[in-house]
């Protein structure tokens, strides 16, 4: 869950906002948000790619920006162990999943490991929230690997043409850490209307 706090000064009248009353846009899944993007593997490092497919939601063609390749398709290598708790678990599925068919054998304790970790997203919700998904070890809605760079950014909103810098791990932390544009858009637009 996100907290927003909207800071204003209170000598200039203050701004009465509230997110109840913001327009509610459509809610845009997983699998529209990802399903032409390239299909990739565990350990995949593609610069460029192919998409998988035509842009077929609203979402995608936006994401899209006109543009034929895919970029930053970076996918971190799993140890095989890993990629059979990946197995094990399914869409909207967590760790415990894991643990249920003896493959967290490996972790010494599982009493503060939160409901993100190890998380398969569900192809026909939302995305959970984006934060450092490599640490969460989020994982794809079909394929049996962690998300790529640009999947992670695809929900968060980024346009693929956004490029992030910076070694593999500064880009997976600059995607979760980012507030997702399209959210921030929405809140700056209503700021200023306020205004």
């Amino acid at each position: 869950k996100r907290f927003f706090i909207v800071g204003h000064k209170k000598q200039s009248g203050g701004i009465k906002f509230d997110f109840d009353k913001l327009q509610r846009k459509v809610i845009v899944s997983v699998g529209e948000a990802l399903a032409d993007l390239p299909k990739l593997s565990n350990g995949q490092m593609l610069e460029e790619s192919s998409y998988r497919a035509n842009a077929s939601s609203e979402y995608a063609k936006l994401m899209r920006k006109g543009q034929h390749k895919a970029r930053q398709n970076y996918v971190t290598a799993s140890k095989p162990h890993i990629i059979e708790r990946y197995k094990a678990i399914g869409q909207g599925e967590n760790w415990k999943a894991a643990l249920e068919k003896g493959l967290l054998c490996s972790y010494s304790s599982t009493k503060h490991t939160h409901s993100g970790i190890y998380k398969r997203l569900c192809e026909n919700e939302p995305s959970v929230t984006i934060a450092n998904y490599r640490k969460s070890m989020l994982i794809h809605p079909w394929e049996h690997r962690g998300l790529s760079l640009r999947e992670a950014a695809r929900l968060q909103s980024f346009p693929d043409d956004f490029i992030f810098k910076g070694p593999h791990s500064y880009q997976q932390q600059q995607v979760g850490n980012a507030v997702p544009p399209l959210l921030a858009k929405a809140i700056f637009e209503q700021i200023i209307a306020l205004t």
